[in-house]
């Protein structure tokens, strides 16, 4: 099912995480994720085709969603939701186009992720990054987002959001911080 809502030239549109407009974007972030991790290998195939696809669907508690411009009938931004637990949704493959960046498609996604979260019921948001992305964390750190991580450490960046007065952004989720890689294990172990 596809739902859609409009924004002059641009709209946002709930896809399956299948939708054939949707593997240019994931080739992409493979070669991202290949030039900041590169020397981890398989890390970049393994984080953006290693999830089960299936979490980004509504049956699942969950929403993909791409931001389509019309006039070039290409999807310009993505990001998805899924459920990490009862009142927390994980927030995933939030991208925008190379080409396109610094025109704050980015946070237009992350505002219309944290909707979409709040119609699933969800209270918080949680989402992470890597060390080696340094625009990332500076839009999360803008868009609202608590940072949870050691910035000396190579490690994941975690973040945490309320979506409601309930939530509470002090603390990541317990299963959260057993999931954090830490880099420098992958160091080890190269």
């Amino acid at each position: 099912m596809t739902t859609m809502t409009a924004t002059a030239t641009q709209r946002f549109e709930e896809v399956h995480p299948r939708d054939a407009r949707l593997s240019p974007v994931f080739e992409e972030l493979v070669r991202e994720y290949e030039r900041a991790y590169g020397d981890f290998e398989g890390y970049a195939e393994a984080e953006v085709h290693g999830v089960d696809e299936e979490r980004f669907t509504r049956e699942r508690g969950g929403a993909f969603v791409a931001l389509v411009d019309d006039e070039q009938d290409a999807v310009i931004a993505t990001g998805a939701v899924r459920r990490f637990d009862d009142r927390t949704a994980e927030f995933k493959r939030i991208w925008a186009h190379p080409e396109r960046r610094g025109e704050r498609l980015a946070s237009r996604m992350l505002e219309r992720l944290e909707e979409r979260a709040r119609e699933l019921g969800y209270g918080r948001a949680y989402l992470t990054t890597g060390p080696r992305q340094p625009a990332a964390d500076r839009l999360y750190r803008r868009s609202g987002f608590t940072p949870h991580y050691d910035p000396e450490a190579f490690t994941m960046h975690a973040y945490v959001k309320p979506l409601d007065d309930a939530a509470e952004s002090e603390r990541l989720p317990t299963a959260a911080v057993e999931q954090l890689i830490d880099f420098e294990d992958l160091v080890r172990l190269s």
